[in-house]
């Protein structure tokens, strides 16, 4: 079974090889490292042989009969057990578009053939780390909820972490090292490299962000000062580079902000929550979609931010519920959005620190959140 955060017992190595030397070859290099390994000659047997025996890492070939690479990945991730396990592409396949193409499908890395076993030796080394890291964040999050459902939700949590920490980390990794060792045609393609690159790492980075804020809130630590705040400035231009991630949804983002009065509030706490709450609106729009952003400053420093969509919207049952911290992921494993369910949890305790809120009003159609920042009392610390 896959090795549980403290066992001592060495990693399983599933290796998927329809070439029997190499697949003998590397079982037997693999061993010598003191790693227990499986084989397996195509994509199906690999599958089998999983679900039986849950490996900690699948090194696996591309090009095989039956089930290919490709499609193992995907079957991978449609079993909740097995979704979670890293994949290492090993394909002779090596134009940059195959490996970006493994990338993209959820592999942990690409090695190409013929290679050099002291380097995908490194490989699989970095990436058992990676995934123990992984399973050390999922138990530290775990132990910050109920003993309730606590297994529930750290089986959620480690299945979804591949798509939360791994995914973009991978993509920073691979989009970097490939504009470090490629030749391109364009500066515009080198250029669209390191722009993949960036976003993926300003993804992980929300990620993290996310898990510091939950840990002060949690240990009382939270900055209550209220700075001025340029909406142009503080808010419009960072919600227009989040709005670049959904590119492809061609959504119309249209921000109302009202000139009248000031705005005063703990800057990146602010920002922080009010980041979540337009990013919620990107994700839950359909294609071709509208987000308003209306900013209304009140007359002390106060204000009234309201958030449109055109999307699915939230029962009025669950106005309450989705406030709850990892809401989206106990959802379960075929959740359709990213997210570890934190935003609105967050979003709200922020509000609620300076003695505002955020609730779900009532809307013809989609989903409208309006958060309640309240004006300056004399007792309140400000500056600015």
């Amino acid at each position: 079974m896959t090795n549980d955060l403290g066992n001592d017992l060495q990693p399983v190595i599933l290796i998927v090889e329809d070439e029997a030397p190499i697949r003998m070859g590397l079982s037997a290099a693999m061993s010598r490292l003191g790693y227990r390994v499986i084989t397996a000659e195509n994509g199906s047997d690999a599958l089998f042989k999983a679900e039986e025996n849950p490996p900690d890492l699948i090194v696996s070939d591309i090009k095989m009969p039956v089930v290919d690479g490709f499609e193992l990945k995907k079957r991978l991730n449609a079993n909740p057990a097995l979704a979670s396990v890293p994949l290492i592409y090993l394909s002779a396949r090596t134009s940059v578009e195959d490996r970006v193409g493994g990338i993209r499908g959820g592999a942990d890395d690409y090695v190409t053939k013929p290679f050099d076993l002291e380097e995908l030796t490194a490989r699989v080394e970095a990436v058992l780390r990676r995934a123990r890291g992984e399973r050390k964040l999922g138990f530290d999050l775990a132990r910050q909820v109920d003993k309730e459902g606590l297994e529930k939700l750290r089986q959620e949590l480690m299945q979804n972490f591949h798509h939360e920490i791994r995914t973009p980390l991978n993509n920073v990794m691979m989009f970097l090292e490939i504009v470090a060792t490629q030749k391109f045609e364009t500066l515009e393609e080198q250029k669209e490299f390191i722009r993949i690159a960036r976003s993926s790492g300003d993804r992980l980075e929300s990620l993290v962000s996310d898990i510091i804020f939950l840990t002060d809130l949690d240990q009382g630590v939270f900055n209550n000062v209220r700075q001025n705040i340029n909406p142009e400035t503080h808010l419009l231009q960072l919600l227009r580079r989040r709005l670049a991630r959904y590119e492809s949804k061609s959504l119309n983002f249209v921000p109302i902000v009202s000139t009248a009065g000031e705005m005063k509030a703990p800057r990146h706490e602010l920002v922080h929550a009010v980041m979540h709450l337009a990013d919620n609106a990107f994700k839950f729009s359909p294609n071709d979609g509208t987000v308003i952003l209306k900013i209304t400053p009140g007359e002390r420093g106060g204000a009234t931010i309201t958030i449109e969509d055109q999307g699915p919207g939230i029962p009025a049952a669950l106005r309450e519920k989705v406030f709850e911290r990892y809401f989206q992921i106990s959802q379960g494993p075929t959740r359709e959005y990213q997210g570890l369910g934190l935003g609105l949890t967050i979003a709200r305790a922020v509000f609620r620190s300076l003695g505002g809120d955020v609730t779900i009003l009532d809307s013809a159609r989609g989903c409208c959140v309006q958060a309640v920042l309240p004006d300056l009392k004399v007792e309140d610390a400000s500056h600015g």
